[in-house]
């Protein structure tokens, strides 16, 4: 039962850390350090993604619906309407901005894993992601991803890349990203959580492939099964109210409150570290 409470607490902070700019990754290793729970080989944490990625796709399967039909129209009918074109360049920025973040992933991720996962690192690059998130509010634009060209959506994928770092926010970095290229706030983040699809979905394939003989054997036991089954829900649900719930804060300009956030976890997090180390 204990377990189980556990992994719940997990799930709630994947759903909303996912979405909202204060880093999943970040929130999941400190989480994970106060219930005291050991992540390594843990396989659960691997579908708590899976479970905010379904929440993603059904929140943005109208988009996803319209630039596969598209596709289909654009290569097989030879339809060259202003829908049709607009949704095979989305589709062809999608794929581009997601490459930085792909290489960085494959090349860097078990450093990255091994070096910077500790707390010293995750609470630095929290207060990171607070500067971004302030310097974002200064930034001005009122493009749409129409307007939005193919480096600079390349530019706005290697802001997802540095998104990998656990601390950094992936969703503040790429809106970050987009306002830089002088998107509209909600243009940005709506590119934002478009590119978060099939980063998410490749690294979630490339997780149960490394893992394949560990999960098999975890999910042999059929109450595990059905215990991580109701994570993965939980952790959907949150997520599909979190991304609701950020477009709302995005509309009202109070992105940065989030900064104010980063500061004081970050901030508090290091002292905490440092006495604990040190004793003082």
């Amino acid at each position: 039962m204990i377990d189980f409470l556990k992994k719940l607490v997990l799930a709630i902070v994947q759903g909303i850390a996912e979405i909202l700019p204060i880093s999943s990754s970040g929130h999941l290793l400190i989480a994970s350090e106060l219930l005291k729970v050991n992540t390594n080989g843990l396989q659960f944490l691997i579908f708590l993604h899976l479970g905010s990625l379904i929440a993603m796709i059904i929140y943005y399967w109208k988009d996803i619906k319209d630039i596969l039909v598209s596709l289909w129209i654009f290569l097989f009918k030879h339809n060259r309407e202003e829908k049709t074109l607009y949704y095979c360049s989305l589709f062809l920025k999608i794929v581009i901005a997601s490459i930085p973040a792909a290489i960085i992933g494959l090349i860097f991720g078990d450093i990255i894993d091994q070096y910077l996962s500790n707390l010293y690192f995750v609470f630095s690059f929290l207060i990171v992601t607070g500067c971004i998130l302030l310097i974002n509010k200064k930034l001005n634009g009122e493009k749409t991803l129409k307007e939005l060209k193919f480096h600079e959506a390349f530019f706005i994928g290697c802001f997802q890349g540095v998104g990998v770092l656990p601390g950094i926010s992936r969703s503040g970095s790429t809106i970050f990203g987009g306002r830089v290229n002088k998107l509209s706030n909600e243009e940005a983040a709506h590119f934002s959580f478009l590119m978060f699809l099939p980063v998410t979905a490749g690294s979630f394939l490339v997780e149960i492939i490394k893992n394949r003989h560990e999960i098999i054997q975890e999910y042999s036991n059929i109450s595990n099964l059905l215990i991580d089954l109701t994570t993965i829900i939980i952790a959907g649900i949150i997520t599909f109210l979190s991304v609701k719930y950020l477009f709302k804060i995005i509309k009202n300009g109070k992105l940065h409150y989030f900064a104010y956030y980063c500061f004081a976890l970050g901030i508090i997090g290091i002292i905490t570290c440092l006495i604990l180390h040190y004793g003082f």
